[in-house]
């Protein structure tokens, strides 16, 4: 008896120590599979390329025309912009004069507002134009660098792409570069023309496939007015296509795209002023359309400054 008792009292001891050591086990798998379900930040970039078009005049402005193709991960709706900030090839940031292109802490900066709307997101040619001007310099040459980060719109680095060096130089102010002289047109009188429209089809931006319109066109009579450049889009036989998204729509519900502008000198020149519209945005079913866009001017608040041209374009969705 007393013998079976000591196998028993053994028994029950290794089955404590089996117990114990299996809920020890299953504690590090539990704590091991909560750690990897904790939420993470997984924001992030790829850069695949960068390059410049030097000389470019838009807005009456010269400065260079500044090309992206990135790849952003675990972005998808989130409030975020392509950040350049420019500086000396020793990283020192340089300071802005007149609160025009800056960052909050004052330095000269250039911005544009991402909407993603995939993970990824991909963008094939991000284009942002940066005025010479704007990088409040004396005259000389310089060799500078470009900063370019991806950043929260609330503020914060999400991640530092790339630096882009380049040399500027900055020329002594003569009769040859100054803008051009003020004529005596007002906005009741002024007058657009347009050179040419083209577009690129098939573009993906921010993980959206679509077109992007290109229109060289110059503007006399709305020098220092805040407008816009707006595309209307419309059957060939004058329907208007209808669109529910405020980001792609007039006031009226119609489908539409706008640039801001902001025209600088009389006249004005845009060379490619650049609209892009996700074909998910154009709500006309399957099949093959022949559509038009109405090109205008337009003041803030949506009057019509002038219209500029009729674009037609066949548009096919597949069945």
């Amino acid at each position: 008896m007393n013998k079976s008792k000591l196998i028993w009292k053994n028994l029950s001891w290794l089955n404590r120590l089996v117990v114990s050591g299996l809920l020890g086990l299953l504690v590090l798998v539990s704590l091991n599979a909560t750690v990897k379900a904790q939420p993470r930040n997984a924001s992030s970039a790829k850069l695949d390329r960068i390059w410049v078009d030097y000389d470019i005049t838009e807005g009456g402005r010269k400065g260079m025309r500044i090309h992206t193709k990135f790849t952003v991960y675990g972005m998808k709706n989130v409030a975020s912009y392509l950040a350049i900030y420019f500086e000396t090839s020793d990283g020192k940031r340089l300071k802005d004069t007149n609160k025009s292109f800056y960052s909050t802490s004052g330095e000269v900066a250039l911005y544009k507002e991402l909407q993603i709307g995939y993970d990824p997101g991909v963008y094939a040619d991000l284009a942002v134009f940066m005025p010479y001007e704007e990088l409040d310099l004396e005259p000389g040459e310089y060799d500078l660098r470009m900063d370019v980060d991806l950043i929260y719109k609330a503020g914060g680095l999400i991640q530092h792409m790339t630096y882009e060096k380049f040399v500027y130089t900055q020329p002594d102010a003569t009769v040859d570069e100054a803008p051009l002289p003020t004529s005596d047109t007002t906005p009741s009188d002024g007058k657009a023309t347009v050179e040419k429209v083209w577009v690129d089809y098939d573009i993906t931006e921010g993980g959206k496939k679509g077109m992007r319109i290109h229109v060289n066109f110059t503007v006399r009579g709305l020098k220092g007015i805040d407008s816009y450049l707006a595309i209307y889009f419309e059957r060939a036989n004058g329907d208007k296509l209808m669109n529910t998204n405020a980001a792609y729509s007039s006031k009226n519900g119609q489908l539409a795209v706008f640039k801001s502008l902001k025209p600088g000198y009389e006249p004005t020149v845009y060379e490619d002023a650049q609209l892009f519209v996700p074909y998910e945005e154009i709500k006309i079913g399957k099949g093959v359309f022949d559509m038009k866009m109405d090109i205008d001017l337009i003041y803030k608040n949506g009057d019509l400054f002038q219209h500029l041209d009729f674009h037609d374009f066949v548009f096919k969705r597949a069945q």
